[in-house]
């Protein structure tokens, strides 16, 4: 529901109360009890408008609730711009794009020393340093990769290589060392398959996410595309990577649960559990 609906509300509510109010006035001293249950609905509708007006947000969930289903709000939090590297809130008449940046991390802490999880730690500072203009968002983020679309292509290639393996099988004329190599590879696809379906792989990221404000969607986009592209740079030159600015699925991974914990791999560790 938006700013209009529960102004609107607030106005009727507060209507009422001074319609009760000059029915209030207008009535003979012989209805003195019927005035004092008028005085009390309109103070009711009093504190009703002031409710509506200033914390609209705690009866969200009675008015909109249906079939026990509370929506809080129908309208998306944000959406993708076309080009796919941007996502873009409305509030009120203004339009903020944020835009992230992906900062690949090849080392891990426990192949670190203490003098490089320190030197590692003031990398971190310095591109801090680097933006001190805007706000800017720094994190890094460990998130389940979703293996099916690779576990379907190894599934694939598996039954294809165990045909083949059967059909050598039973043709008696097979030269053995035509049937070895065949059951090395169908071996190779087994063991392949075992290991990559075996446990949910993860990967780790570090990632900037910086915002901008603009009067339309494409004055904010080209702003933060902007700061971006500096924060890049900076994030290249410190840690020695190329640091890149994430676009579709990528982008959605560090905003989007389903992103970041695939459906599948949720199954594989409900089984497991």
């Amino acid at each position: 529901m938006n700013k209009n609906f529960y102004f609107i509300i607030f106005l009727a509510f507060l209507s009422a109360s001074f319609i009760f109010a000059v029915i209030i006035s207008i009535l003979p001293p012989s209805l003195f009890p019927l005035a004092i249950l008028l005085m009390i609905i309109g103070l009711f509708l009093d504190v009703l408008a002031a409710s509506t007006k200033f914390y609209a947000y705690y009866f969200t969930p009675f008015l909109k609730r249906k079939n026990n289903t509370v929506v809080l709000n129908a309208e998306p939090p944000f959406y993708v711009t076309a080009s796919g590297n941007a996502i873009i809130v409305r509030e009120d008449e203004n339009v903020y794009a944020s835009v992230f940046v992906k900062i690949p991390v090849y080392l891990s802490s426990t192949e670190m020393s203490d003098e490089d999880k320190l030197n590692f730690a003031r990398s971190f500072s310095k591109l801090i340093t680097i933006n001190s203009k805007y706000p800017m968002k720094l994190a890094s983020q460990l998130y389940y990769l979703n293996k099916d679309e690779y576990i379907r292509r190894i599934s694939a290639k598996l039954n294809e290589v165990e045909d083949r393996y059967e059909k050598l099988k039973a043709d008696k004329t097979t030269p053995d060392r035509l049937l070895g190599r065949a059951e090395g590879e169908l071996a190779m696809w087994h063991n392949l398959f075992d290991g990559v379906n075996k446990s949910p792989s993860q990967n780790q990221i570090a990632y900037t996410m910086v915002s901008a404000m603009g009067a339309n969607e494409e004055e904010a986009v080209a702003i933060a595309m902007q700061r971006a592209e500096e924060i890049s740079a900076g994030a290249g030159s410190i840690f020695g990577v190329t640091a890149s600015i994430a676009s579709g699925e990528e982008m959605l991974t560090f905003i989007e649960p389903e992103y970041s914990i695939p459906p599948a791999t949720i199954s594989e560790l409900l089984k497991k559990d």
